[in-house]
């Protein structure tokens, strides 16, 4: 093996071998591959953005309800109506919350009983316990929502 200077032996060219040494060569690859992201990605991106047609959130249904003066809803109704409200303006909202309600009112021994029994939540899940109860029964999947409104499959 001869030297070139560099401090390391070069080996007789063989048939198949390039001139460059193997690490040299991947690092040009590399270097390539990146060259060529970077000038596609932002063509493509703009492509692809410029066809699409952005679609705009789905209208609520019905009346956003106001909570009451203690920052809860006044009645099981009024809090599956906000559920069903906020969950109808969002497509994954839509298709993922099944609305659930809860009277966050306890009774507590040894404490004087208040006037205001009416403390409701709402809830996409029952997760929280059996006081959850379902806002809207579906009694046929197929032809109902999770709200109970009928559709066609």
């Amino acid at each position: 093996s001869s030297q070139l200077g560099l401090g390391r032996p070069t080996k007789p060219l063989v048939l198949g071998d390039s001139a460059e040494p193997r690490p040299m060569a991947a690092a040009r690859a590399i270097a390539l591959v990146l060259a060529l992201a970077l000038v596609a990605s932002p063509a493509a991106g703009r492509t692809l953005r410029s066809g699409a047609l952005q679609q705009p959130p789905p209208e609520p249904e019905g009346e956003g309800v106001e909570k009451a003066k203690d920052g809860a809803f006044g009645s099981k109704g009024d809090a599956c109506q906000a559920c069903r409200f906020s969950a109808t303006g969002s497509c994954a909202m839509y298709k993922s919350c099944v609305c659930y309600a809860i009277n966050a009112h306890f009774n507590v021994g040894g404490v004087p009983d208040p006037t205001d029994t009416q403390h409701w939540a709402w809830a996409c899940g029952n997760e929280g316990g059996s006081k959850y109860e379902l806002c809207f029964p579906v009694s046929n999947e197929l032809y109902q929502d999770t709200f109970g409104d009928k559709i066609d499959p």
